[in-house]
């Protein structure tokens, strides 16, 4: 958790709007608040009143959300927007974990924003997202191109007497600007081994072996076909499968994986 003021409004014909503010995020890591008086505005803080400002963290965090409720008819309609923003405030020592020299890599201000949108209809429901997040990771400084994910989301579901099916697709596409490690190699123990580079001609080079990174777009894609049944008051029988794709320019951030999923929902 973190210290933070949060604000909702009361719903006025459907519209609801809601506010924050949080000194610090609470993040954990080597960088944010790593600084030696003491952990300031995370978990556990220590040293309150010694906790300098300029400590790699993201700080002065704001945001700002609405949904609507409505229905017209026989049709439903929720919609909802989001807008988060933090300053990042770097040290004044030399970190290479918010700057480095050698692959390009470095830490920014955070943006993240989110709209999405969801209608039904005798029992017809769609609905889809889309949303930015830079996770507070800037463009990189050789490249120019930045390391933020785009995030969309598509679903419908359809319900008639004991039955409901639906079908959704999540998505993430991220320019990488950053570039991606090649895999080494992964041990007995399961322990993958990943090329580093030693200086920027190698992280730009072409050896992945010394470190050389792939450029390429990253994007990971998720389908899933669900169903339920209703067996009786509050039990359900529920089926599912879920098929994973992971793309970009290296092996290590290749792969797909699918999953078939049976069980029983019992609400109470």
């Amino acid at each position: 958790d973190v210290n933070r003021i949060n604000y909702f409004t009361p719903r006025f014909m459907g519209l609801q709007v809601g506010v924050g503010y949080a000194p610090k995020i609470n993040i954990t890591g080597a960088v944010p608040g790593s600084n030696t008086a003491g952990v300031c505005g995370y978990n556990d803080a220590s040293a309150v009143m010694n906790c300098p400002t300029n400590d790699f963290s993201w700080q002065d965090f704001f945001d700002i959300g609405a949904n609507y409720l409505n229905k017209f008819g026989d049709i439903t309609v929720a919609l909802y927007g989001a807008w988060d923003y933090a300053t990042f405030v770097p040290g004044f020592n030399t970190s290479a974990a918010a700057a480095n020299q050698i692959t390009g890599f470095n830490l920014t201000n955070l943006t993240q924003w989110t709209v999405g949108a969801q209608f039904g209809w005798n029992g017809i429901t769609v609905g889809g997202s889309y949303g930015y997040d830079n996770a507070g990771i800037g463009a990189n400084y050789y490249t120019g191109v930045d390391n933020a994910n785009r995030k969309f989301s598509a679903g419908i579901m359809y319900e008639t007497g004991p039955w409901q099916v639906g079908f959704a697709w999540a998505g993430v596409w991220n320019p990488n600007g950053n570039g991606s490690a090649f895999l080494q190699n992964i041990s007995n123990q399961q322990v993958a081994t990943v090329g580093g580079a030693t200086g920027t001609n190698a992280a730009f080079g072409t050896n992945p072996n010394t470190g050389a990174l792939s450029f390429g777009a990253e994007s990971a894609n998720k389908f899933e076909l669900s169903g339920t049944y209703a067996l009786g008051p509050g039990v359900k029988a529920a089926g599912g499968f879920q098929y994973y794709n992971f793309s970009g320019p290296s092996n290590a951030v290749a792969a797909q994986s699918w999953a078939v999923l049976m069980g029983m929902v019992l609400q109470f």
